[in-house]
């Protein structure tokens, strides 16, 4: 899981944290699950008809595929972005530049506050405006991270940044082109770097 989250790494960019929702996403399925096994269960004993077990086949696969859900929805923080991944078949992807956020902030029930989830938002500057992160595990800690992070990227002087030599480019061309071959940057981000990256020639 990380090889694959470390892929959506751009070339020079360094992973900071990654989290995953809060374990409390699968209590509704694990408690259908309870539920229909009990009723099945009773079910069978009370009309001796021991193969309607097999319907509980049916909750453990809901089960199975809220944990699967649960470890490809990943909240990601880097040196250089703000990463929210998610989906299974059908994969969406929303970063935003950690230099592009203009507020971050964390919502917390009491529920909340004792279980130890809650929510973060971020305030970008893009058109998306408001960007929630739900379930979050420990949202304190995670909305510092995010906050330390653009703290960093902000008050790194300009002189004191990495810039790519021009011995670099052609290495950070190819491994862009890897990216886009891989989907992991679309066509047209892949084309607006390696202009950026022509441009310093």
């Amino acid at each position: 899981m990380v090889s694959a989250t470390r892929e959506q790494l751009l070339p020079g960019e360094r992973l900071i944290v990654v989290v995953h929702p809060h374990i409390l996403v699968l209590a509704r399925p694990i408690l259908v699950n309870i539920a229909a096994c009990a009723v099945l269960a009773a079910l069978s004993w009370r009309l001796n008809t021991y193969w309607l077990m097999i319907f509980c086949l049916i909750p453990l696969a809901y089960l199975c595929w809220e944990i699967l859900e649960r470890l490809l929805r990943e909240y990601i923080v880097t040196d250089r972005r703000v990463i929210k991944r998610e989906g299974v078949f059908t994969i969406s992807s929303f970063d935003a530049s950690l230099d592009k956020i203009n507020n971050v902030f964390y919502e917390q029930s009491l529920v909340g506050r004792i279980l130890g989830y809650g929510r973060v938002g971020l305030e970008t500057a893009s058109e998306q405006g408001v960007t929630a992160f739900e379930m979050i595990p420990r949202p304190v800690e995670f909305k510092n991270q995010i906050l330390r992070q653009r703290e960093t990227y902000q008050s790194a002087a300009p002189t004191q940044r990495v810039e790519s030599t021009r011995a670099d480019i052609p290495r950070l061309l190819e491994e862009l082109a890897s990216l886009r071959d891989r989907n992991i940057i679309t066509a047209a981000e892949f084309e607006a770097k390696k202009q950026s990256l022509l441009d310093k020639l």
